[in-house]
């Protein structure tokens, strides 16, 4: 018999409880159960065991069931506003990424990337807020950046991409120079241009972008985090995607 599982989704922030196993769940949300329609999804899996009295879990049990046709039960909405927040960092497992198409990619926490400071970053901002950032911080800097209570503008986490300049202009990726910065689109390369001309940290590229998922732009992986705590998932690089996950590359590179 399958069992009740927990599902953080990012676009949109959500907390949905399923019978469905995490690559079921993500053809669900990519194409759903009539393939009517069609987009992709990111999504943790969450400790089954987690609990708060933020969200109503009594309703799991009575009805995340099976149907009368013994089909499982495909989504249960626990919470649909401030979610992220309410959930610790210590129970998110992998984080699942689902092309259009329903393909499932696999990411398994990693060490955060060793220390190789660039003179610029560009981040993907995800949930809860989505807006497109250039920063001078590293990641665990513009996480506790970005999460910090005495700030007017922080979150109290943050789950964001690390995207890769270069890629944006088709370029390897290398050490960032003035030629590629000038070759970037205009807004970002305003944005680290500004960056390099005041004492300012971060700034904002494109503060209402519809939500996108930049695949083939990056870089380090993923990152979501507070104050105190960082959790990387690592993103594979190219020569393992096109050997590991041809299938699952070939369709989000369309």
């Amino acid at each position: 018999m399958k069992k009740e599982r927990l599902y953080l989704s990012m676009i949109p922030e959500s907390l949905v409880a399923s019978m469905l196993s995490p690559k079921e769940f993500g053809r669900y949300l990519a194409v759903g159960s009539h393939k009517r329609s069609s987009s992709p999804a990111m999504y943790f899996e969450v400790d089954p065991n987690f609990s708060n009295d933020f969200f109503n879990m009594e309703i799991v049990k009575k009805r995340c069931v099976a149907h009368a046709d013994g089909s499982p039960k495909h989504s249960l909405y626990l919470g649909i506003y401030r979610v992220l927040e309410h959930i610790p960092l210590e129970a998110l497992g992998k984080l699942y990424l689902t092309t259009r198409d329903g393909q499932v990619l696999a990411l398994e926490q990693g060490e955060l990337p060793a220390e190789q400071p660039a003179k610029h970053y560009l981040y993907d901002e995800i949930c809860p807020i989505h807006p497109l950032i250039a920063s001078k911080l590293d990641p665990e800097a513009f996480t506790k950046f970005v999460t910090n209570p005495g700030s007017p503008l922080c979150v109290p986490k943050i789950c964001f991409a690390d995207l890769d300049p270069a890629a944006l202009i088709g370029t390897d990726r290398t050490a960032e120079s003035v030629t590629a910065i000038h070759n970037l689109p205009e807004r970002i390369k305003e944005s680290f241009l500004e960056l390099d001309a005041v004492d300012k940290s971060t700034k904002t590229v494109d503060r209402i972008r519809p939500l996108v998922f930049r695949w083939n732009h990056i870089k380090n992986g993923y990152f979501i985090g507070d104050g105190n705590k960082l959790l990387h998932y690592p993103f594979p690089d190219q020569a393992t995607l096109d050997r590991d996950h041809h299938q699952w590359w070939r369709s989000a590179s369309l």
